[in-house]
């Protein structure tokens, strides 16, 4: 979701005057829509119709636009501060009464006086405003194109973590195929001595070997991961069929998709505690994070 771009434009408000803006627009990762606009008082009354655009274009994240009016493009009406200019003319009819002043006072003499004049910063409307509203989309365009061209970077990232997770899953498939079989036949040996010691004896080595064999049985048991394979392996597929899906929106898909994912590789890893399945699952998790922080980047 991130991008920037900048452009400066210039808007035709008359025949004869051009305003000149300097534009820069910034997109940050965010869950929701946020904006925040810092505009000159002569498109203030734009910020709605921006805000507007840039939802429709942008969707998600937090966008900083920022526009600045050239020095001297900028608009300006001086006027006379009619409210002004009286009191002071009430002020000044007041001192004559009381100090008996009969001399009048000049024009000179009332343009020294401080705030006479009042300046007015003129709005943009009309077609200048469509226009300026134009460049606004155009510029989210070019913004667009530079989060197209990181998106493709990082999808070629996330889907490099998820065949490195399928390998994995695979090599786990492969080892608890063998770590089974050898349990079975541990199994099997433990079966065979107990047939060979008399149903009547009681001893210390068969007491033992009821033992061990539980113990197998359940670890048997604990061990079958088929059920956790076969989903984790679904859930990384998906992943890589959103990713190169171009009709949807991908980040909040990936975001799920990665959580069910990371539940099931925990599940495989709470129940292996075979040395070469753990660190396969480690390897799998750090594959897992480290997408899951390139899908914040992702609409």
């Amino acid at each position: 979701m991130t991008g920037f771009a900048s452009k400066i434009v210039e808007i035709p408000i008359s025949k004869t005057e051009k305003l000149s803006l300097s534009m820069h627009l910034k997109a940050l990762n965010s869950r929701y829509f946020e904006t925040t606009c810092k505009l000159p008082y002569l498109l203030s009354h734009c910020e709605v119709s921006i805000h507007r655009i840039l939802k429709k274009k942008l969707e998600r994240g937090h966008i900083y636009l920022m526009i600045k009016v050239q020095q001297d493009a900028t608009r300006h009406v001086l006027l006379p501060s009619k409210a002004t200019i009286q009191q002071y003319l009430t002020a000044i009819e007041q001192i004559q009464k009381i100090c008996k002043i009969k001399e009048s006072v000049s024009l000179s003499t009332i343009l020294q006086l401080p705030n006479i004049f009042q300046i007015e910063e003129e709005t943009v409307q009309g077609s200048a405003e469509e226009k300026v509203l134009q460049a606004i989309e155009n510029l989210t365009d070019e913004l667009i194109e530079t989060r197209v061209s990181e998106g493709k970077i990082l999808s070629a990232d996330i889907l490099l973590h998820m065949k490195n997770i399928l390998k994995n899953l695979q090599n786990i498939k492969k080892t608890s195929a063998q770590v089974i079989a050898e349990k079975k036949e541990a199994l099997h040996g433990f079966i065979e001595k107990l047939q060979n010691i008399p149903t009547d004896q009681i001893s210390v080595e068969k007491s033992t070997i009821e033992t061990q064999k539980t113990i197998l049985l359940t670890e048997l048991e604990k061990i079958d991961i088929h059920e956790e394979i076969v989903r984790a392996n679904v859930h990384a597929q998906n992943i890589i069929d959103i990713v190169k899906d171009k009709n949807v929106l991908k980040g909040k898909k990936l975001d799920f998709t990665l959580q069910e994912l990371n539940r099931e590789i925990n599940t495989i890893a709470s129940k292996c505690s075979h040395s070469k399945m753990s660190a396969l699952t480690i390897d799998m998790k750090t594959d897992i994070e480290k997408a899951r922080e390139q899908v914040q980047n992702i609409l």
